[in-house]
């Protein structure tokens, strides 16, 4: 939200600098993000007059213009296609100036001509949009010549961007905004008195004014009020009206459109203005739901399709407008406009935002409406429009207006216990003090008790609701440094905090502690996403998505990872080493409420560092490094990675050779594996990327059962290595091999690791020689020859038997 100091002084009767008005606004919970001085350091940027104008004598399109600046005459030569006839007044950058955008001005010849000085325009001084030519000083303005223009057309403001949270649409206006000053500052608000063309207002049909209003749809549309001003002379908008619009960033376009939008970033309420021979033969509104395939094309030039869903103002036979977002081309103001139909209506606020998210426009209009105006403000709101019309349009306002306000939203009551503020404060704040924080933001207080205060919230606040909404007032006023700091009363858990929630918090300072770096993804995404990852697409649907691209719950975490991966490496990041706990959702026949499934996911994808050579992109072991880490710090043991046929149906995202259920133990607690070569191309994650996932309710349990490893003392008596080399077949795993030497052995196999993999020159086709080294231990005594030779052949044998193994 963009507001102006001088506005707000205007507004609010206090004389605060833009720095201290900044700062009280912050104090009070609207943040300042930053401050825009508007039209300072414009002390050499004159108004002067056309004393002469000359064709260049030597270059066709450039004018030698004599200009007067009430001391001195100077010939100046400009290019601009508007340079008026002599007496009328210009703007004059002198020598030495600086304009807005940084140009300095100095002495140049200009085809052959000394200009000493440059006559501007709008948009080189940065007061206004139009960039036709120069800009010419209104009539109205009779500062001297001479006269800087900043003192001239009073162009000095600061211009701040306040912070808005979404649930104060009562500040997205400057009667809001000065409000809020006067409550900080202790000061009653008093607005100034609006002038009321308007005399009398009927309920649906003013033959006075030619209007009538049909509420079709009054549910989203509970009030809807027009007025009518005929004889209006559509032209450009006085200099000040259209200097404040293109200060707070809306572009000034005639008169009557100016005047619309004056009204919104005063009151925080939009309205609109259309002409009455763009509404049929009958200046009839009738507000309705869309019909099927129904089209319009909107102020913006496009043309719009709409669905039953959306809410349309119409005339009698077609579209006019989107409800709360956008007007209709065929109704709009234009240069021919005499008669003027003013819309100030209220709408139901998630009506607005599901129309206008799927029509994908986000308009000021919009925006407002989405947060919630004040329904009880429309007729006030119509009389300021209509009288500002009238103003600047010079037209006839009709008497009498209509007001379609078939049940009337009231005010909400609640009671506010001084005993339950203070118990949330930690102090008490006197009764008075506290009564008149909550006068001051609108509330009135219907009945006083010793006890408590029986409050009437105001409608232009839709965020109070509850006491505790009146309590945070009293305390945003009072001033949060004032409050104590106290320590809440709690009360200590018997159990503690639960297993599970712990065991989490281990699970992620070990995830971290290996080397990831933690994400935070949505739960949300589209159904795409799901495609493309190629997991499962059996999703829960959300009824009210902000977008299409969040319309589903996910069912993995993999399409958040690979996403934040993605645009890492898309932003120069060479590796990718991600993690996340979260959950994943799955719908359940029959019951109201999701599975929601924990994980512990990571991720990683780029360029292994290298200590020499190359940098090598990572692979499968650097992902069963992380997990070995991981779960080997919250367990003691260490994990297995075994080939699994399931996981073709489980998890059809990773390669079909590269990838493997994860073991602690006999538990399977999750999977690991390269992503598909389909999936790395369809979802661009722009090399080779290692997945893995955990189950956090399966890593749990089987923690839990095979139990927490427990340090053991040191060896007393010496290990024997031997090595032994295999021929197996390529279908065999390493881990099945492995395994079965560990029970061919008995208990004097301490530790068995594969050393060496050989393919090549005199190993057959479909072979592969696998070297292992084998360490027997016995803890209770010293190990002779004997033992370990007959232990050794075991093992030789296990291999041969079972797995077709030519000992090499």
């Amino acid at each position: 939200m963009l507001a102006s100091h001088r506005w707000l002084r205007e507004l609010s009767g206090l004389d605060w600098s833009a720095d201290e008005m900044a700062r009280r606004f912050t104090s009070v919970g609207l943040e300042v993000e930053g401050i825009t001085q508007r039209g300072a350091a414009l002390d050499s940027i004159v108004i002067v007059e056309v004393r002469a104008r000359d064709a260049h004598p030597t270059k066709s399109g450039l004018t030698l213009v004599t200009v007067f600046d009430g001391t001195e005459a100077r010939v100046i030569v400009c290019g601009a296609p508007n340079v008026p006839d002599p007496g009328r007044r210009v703007v004059l950058a002198k020598l030495g100036a600086r304009l807005p955008n940084g140009l300095e001005i100095a002495p140049r010849k200009v085809a052959g001509v000394e200009s000493p000085g440059m006559l501007c325009g709008e948009t080189e001084l940065d007061i206004g949009s139009d960039d036709s030519g120069l800009f010419l000083v209104p009539d109205e303005i009779t500062a001297p010549l001479g006269t800087p223009i900043a003192e001239a057309l009073a162009l000095v403001d600061a211009v701040m961007e306040i912070g808005l949270t979404p649930n104060r649409p009562d500040c997205l206006g400057h009667r809001g905004l000065a409000r809020e000053l006067c409550a900080v500052a202790g000061v009653a608000y008093e607005p100034k008195p609006t002038a009321a063309p308007i005399t009398s207002f009927v309920a649906s049909k003013s033959d006075v004014a030619g209007i009538e209003v049909i509420l079709e749809d009054s549910s989203r549309s509970p009030r809807y009020a027009a007025s009518r001003v005929r004889g209006v002379k559509v032209a450009p908008a006085p200099f000040a009206l259209r200097y404040r619009l293109h200060c707070l960033g809306i572009r000034a376009i005639s008169n009557i459109v100016d005047v619309t939008n004056l009204v919104m970033l005063e009151w925080g309420h939009p309205i609109h203005a259309f002409d009455v021979k763009g509404l049929g033969d009958a200046a009839r509104i009738v507000v309705r739901s869309a019909r099927a395939g129904e089209t319009m094309k909107t102020l913006d030039g496009v043309e719009r399709r709409f669905e039953a869903d959306d809410l349309l103002i119409c005339d009698s036979t077609k579209p006019v407008a989107i409800g709360g977002v956008m007007g209709g081309e065929h109704s709009g103001i234009g240069r021919d406009t005499v008669d003027v139909l003013i819309e100030c209506a209220y709408f139901d606020p998630r009506s607005v935002r599901r129309t206008s998210r799927r029509q994908g426009m986000h308009t000021d209009a919009s925006h407002r409406f989405e947060r919630g105006v004040d329904p009880n403000a429309v007729r006030d709101v119509l009389q300021y429009a209509t009288s500002l019309v009238v103003s600047h349009g010079l037209g006839e306002p009709l008497p009498e207006a209509v007001d379609a306000y078939p049940v009337a939203l009231a005010p909400k009551r609640v009671s506010l216990r001084f005993e339950r503020m203070r118990s949330l404060l930690g102090c008490d704040v006197p009764r008075d003090e506290a009564t008149k924080y909550l006068r001051a933001v609108g509330v009135r207080i219907v009945e006083s008790t010793d006890a408590s205060l029986d409050c009437e919230l105001p409608t232009f606040r839709p965020d109070l609701g509850r006491e505790v909404d009146l309590i945070e007032e009293v305390a945003r006023l009072y001033g949060y440094e004032r409050l104590p700091t106290t320590l809440p009363r709690v009360r200590p858990s018997v159990d503690g905090t639960p297993r599970r929630v712990v065991f989490a918090r281990e699970l992620k300072s070990a995830a971290i502690a290996s080397g990831l770096n933690e994400a935070m993804c949505f739960g949300f995404v589209s159904p795409e996403d799901h495609t493309k990852h190629r997991v499962s697409t059996d999703a829960v649907v959300i009824a009210n998505p902000l977008t299409v691209e969040r319309s589903v719950m996910r069912t993995s975490l993999l399409p958040g990872l690979a996403s934040a991966a993605s645009r890492a490496r898309r932003h120069g990041a060479r590796v990718a080493r991600l993690f996340e706990i979260g959950s994943s959702f799955h719908p359940r026949e029959g019951e109201p409420l999701p599975e929601e499934r924990s994980a512990l996911a990571l991720l990683v994808i780029g360029e292994r560092e290298a200590w020499f050579g190359a940098p090598r992109g990572v692979d499968f072991y650097d992902a069963k490094g992380h997990v070995e880490s991981i779960v080997r710090t919250v367990s003691g043991h260490s994990i297995s990675v075994e080939l699994d046929d399931a996981l073709e149906r489980s998890a059809p995202y990773l390669h079909p050779k590269r990838r493997g259920s994860i073991r602690l133990g006999t538990h399977v607690i999750g999977h690991l594996g390269e992503i598909h070569p389909d999936v790395v191309d369809a979802i661009d994650l722009g090399g080779r990327g290692v997945y893995a996932e955990i189950g956090l309710d399966a890593l749990l349990s089987a923690v839990s059962q095979v139990g927490i490893k427990l340090a053991s003392g040191l060896p007393r008596f010496p290990a024997v290595t031997r090595d032994v080399a295999l021929l197996v077949d390529e279908t065999h795993s390493v881990e099945s091999l492995t395994r079965a030497m560990r029970l061919a052995a008995d208990d004097l196999l301490e530790s068995v690791e594969l050393f060496d993999e050989y393919r090549g020159e005199h190993v057959p086709a479909g072979k592969r020689s696998l070297a292992f080294r084998i360490v027997y231990r016995d803890p209770d005594a010293t190990l002779t020859d004997a033992r370990v030779d007959a232990a050794h052949a075991s093992v030789v044998a296990t291999t041969v038997t079972n797995f077709d193994a030519t000992p090499r």
